[in-house]
């Protein structure tokens, strides 16, 4: 059970220490979810110290040692988000085990039924090195934070229900994905008539719209080269520019260090020009999307400026 448990617990964690707090697009997302901080809640205290308050008391099925919990869990620094389960689109998975130490994620969850939701007060530098195995505390994280958790759990089943649910959610997960990649096409000629784009698309499918040519050399695979961007979705969300940095990016074309779409598009371009790169999602990040800003078969549309070939 230890390896399931460092499975299980492993995507969650990489994620929290990559991402750090949430952006503001991602609050927004879940704005109608008032989330009270540290001092609005009163929290009750067990015998070990762990502090607690329940807001639902569902009086289900009491969860047994070794059976995998199927929950919603929120985690963060009083009031500010730092990983919510919901963004994933999946649920959070966890085994029950005994708690490692007084007042852990174990203790506090071997005190739920399912149906119930509660709130938990966890110390997190114990909850990063000893729980998740982390090797050092995340940068937004200090000795002496505590975490509040928010749960509502779900689901509690052995290894064997436990295995029929991962394969429920993968055919799940299967047929939303099949849907999303049959509307993106349809989504991306929506998006082409309304930009009055008539390109003929190139043999990979990226669609190279000229807005001013350069007159500098043409970029050629292996140039170290400078360019400015903004990125969006088809509906118009800016997910990232280096424009809001007052900074262009660096990277050596050609070599796969960006998406395919970039690497060609880039290479069409001499320094001092700028295009349009309209990116479908087998150019980009095709089903695994990226992150929290771009969803799975998102084509993508890229402001792009050659600013200059740094070699």
């Amino acid at each position: 059970m230890k390896t399931l448990k460092i499975f299980l617990i492993i995507a969650p964690m990489l994620a929290f220490l990559a991402c750090g707090p949430a952006t503001e697009n991602d609050e927004a997302q879940h704005e109608e979810v008032a989330l009270p901080g540290m001092a609005e809640i009163d929290f009750n205290e067990a015998e070990s110290g762990l502090k607690y308050v329940f807001h639902v008391e569902a009086d289900g099925r009491q969860p047994e040692m070794d059976d995998i919990l199927s929950m919603t869990m929120i985690y963060r620094l009083d009031d500010e988000v730092l990983f919510d389960s919901r963004e994933t689109g999946m649920p959070m998975f966890l085994p029950l085990i005994e708690p490692e130490y007084p007042g852990d994620i174990y203790e506090a969850l071997s005190m739920m039924t399912v149906g119930d939701s509660a709130s938990f007060l966890i110390d997190g530098e114990r909850f990063f090195l000893e729980t998740a195995g982390a090797p050092e505390l995340p940068p937004f994280l200090e000795p002496g934070d505590d975490l509040i958790f928010d749960i509502q759990l779900d689901k509690a089943m052995d290894e064997e229900a436990f295995a029929e649910e991962q394969q429920r959610l993968m055919e799940e997960q299967m047929e939303a994905d099949m849907e999303r990649a049959e509307q993106e096409e349809g989504l991306m000629l929506e998006y082409l008539a309304e930009e009055d784009i008539t390109v003929e698309p190139t043999e990979t499918g990226l669609y190279y719209i000229e807005e001013e040519e350069g007159d500098g050399p043409q970029a050629q695979a292996g140039d170290m080269v400078s360019v400015h961007y903004e990125g969006r979705l088809l509906d118009g969300t800016v997910f990232d520019s280096s424009y809001e940095r007052s900074e262009p990016i660096e990277f050596p074309l050609g070599q796969g260090q960006v998406i395919p779409g970039w690497d060609e598009g880039i290479s069409m371009m001499k320094v001092g020009g700028s295009a349009r790169l309209v990116i479908p999602s087998h150019l980009a990040y095709g089903d695994r999307g990226a992150g929290q800003a771009i969803p799975p078969f998102s084509t993508l549309i890229f402001d792009v400026e050659l600013v200059d070939i740094v070699n």
